[in-house]
């Protein structure tokens, strides 16, 4: 009888607890929140339109909103991960399909940053978010560095390099408020 009276002493004082200190991410962002974040970004606009156009970002909390941004650039990141590496085996350039080997591997590294972010937001380990996303960002920045000097840019990286910058700029504001509580 008397470890009835604790378990039920436990699950009452654990409801009191999570209705007095509920969770930082499970308020809904609003239109309003989801255009201060963007206006983080270099564009608010775009920033904007992307994540409202994703029907998953109805009725959203801080944290699904940041899964949201590390899906959209994991999926950008992947495809043109792919891309590349198509050129490194369609190109009969050797410089040119050195740097798309570069390339492939910062792309590859980046992919792996934005994987280790999504295992982060499910674990509730913010803190460590920023130190990825300055990772993945790094790796987008070398391989347009290392792109910058190539004459011939069939697979229009540069461009894509541009793209998948701003989705991780989107996943470093989505996910700077988490770090922050």
């Amino acid at each position: 009888m008397a470890s009835f009276g604790t378990s039920f002493m436990l699950t009452l004082i654990s409801i009191v607890f999570m209705s007095i200190a509920p969770p930082v991410t499970s308020n809904r962002l609003t239109d309003t929140d989801i255009k201060h974040l963007c206006s983080k970004t270099n564009n608010l606009e775009s920033c904007y339109k992307l994540l409202k156009s994703d029907p998953r970002t109805t009725n959203m909390d801080a944290r699904g909103l940041a899964e949201v941004s590390v899906d959209l650039a994991s999926k950008k990141a992947n495809k043109i991960h792919s891309l590349i590496n198509s050129f490194v085996n369609k190109s009969h350039d050797s410089r040119l399909k050195n740097i798309y080997k570069s390339c492939s591997s910062n792309y590859n590294d980046a992919i792996h940053d934005l994987n280790v972010i999504k295992n982060y937001l499910k674990s509730g380990a913010f803190k460590n978010i920023p130190v990825q996303v300055k990772d993945a960002s790094d790796e987008i920045k070398q391989c347009k560095k290392v792109f910058g000097g190539a004459t011939s840019d069939g697979a229009h990286i540069k461009k894509r390099n541009q793209e998948v910058e701003f989705l991780i700029s989107i996943v470093e504001v989505t996910s700077s408020n988490l770090s922050k509580n």
